[in-house]
């Protein structure tokens, strides 16, 4: 699945789908090799070379890492959000119901990509990006162009008091005694007080569509299936 920033063609971002396979990476080494073929295959199919993509290892945190070019073809173990301003270089995270959120900066010629689950989300992970695209590139809020990508939606998302406390009321929904947590209204909120004008949303919930995208909630399985979620610009 592409994901598409209207006229900056130069910009390549998307989500692989169940089609393609598995492509999670546990935060651990060695890396899982037939997942590694898997992610090769994939990459090559989309004419980016391998050795140019930089992998984040999932930790459901708020560690994230500004990356080079002397990070291309490395997992980043513990790192749930990478940005660069370097040209062809890939940024890529696992996801099976958390948001991928896809960052593009047009004026500064930078990238990011954040895996947000509620841990992350409530925890800080977007707050950390948002602000090092500042340290890092120069950015301004308000020229970062956002797209939050295929999710687990609140219609499937049920989640415990303690849980639910650490979101803003506003974003939890109490239906039939159970409480459900809109991960997107929370992130487009934090986005907000931070200056991000510019957010678009995917309105597919991973839950719903078995057929296309893994969601850990709905297929429950040993080891975790999983999408990768990459963004980099393209050389033009």
């Amino acid at each position: 699945m592409d994901i598409v920033f209207d006229k900056y063609t130069h910009v390549i971002a998307g989500v692989s789908e169940r089609s393609d396979g598995t492509m999670v990476w546990w935060n651990r080494m060695p890396v899982d090799e037939a997942v590694r073929e898997n992610r090769e295959r994939y990459f090559k199919s989309l004419g980016i070379d391998p050795d140019r993509v930089v992998a984040g290892g999932i930790a459901h945190g708020n560690h994230m890492a500004v990356v080079s070019d002397l990070d291309a073809g490395k997992y980043l173990l513990s790192t749930d959000a990478l940005i660069t301003n370097i040209p062809n270089l890939f940024l890529t995270i696992t996801v099976a119901d958390c948001m991928p959120i896809f960052c593009y900066d047009p004026v500064e010629k930078a990238v990011g990509i954040i895996h947000a689950g509620w841990r992350g989300l409530t925890g800080g992970v977007i707050e950390n990006v948002i602000r090092e695209f500042h340290y890092a590139f120069g950015s301004k809020p308000e020229n970062l162009l956002i797209t939050i990508g295929p999710h687990i939606r609140s219609c499937h998302y049920t989640v415990r008091d303690e849980v639910a406390d650490k979101f803003n009321e506003q974003n939890i929904e109490r239906r039939d005694g159970h409480l459900f947590a809109k991960l997107v209204s929370e992130a487009e909120m934090r986005l907000r007080q931070l200056g991000v004008k510019n957010i678009s949303v995917s309105p597919i919930c991973t839950y719903d569509e078995k057929e296309r995208f893994y969601s850990a909630r709905r297929d429950k399985v040993e080891p975790l299936q999983g999408m990768v979620a990459y963004i980099g610009i393209k050389k033009y």
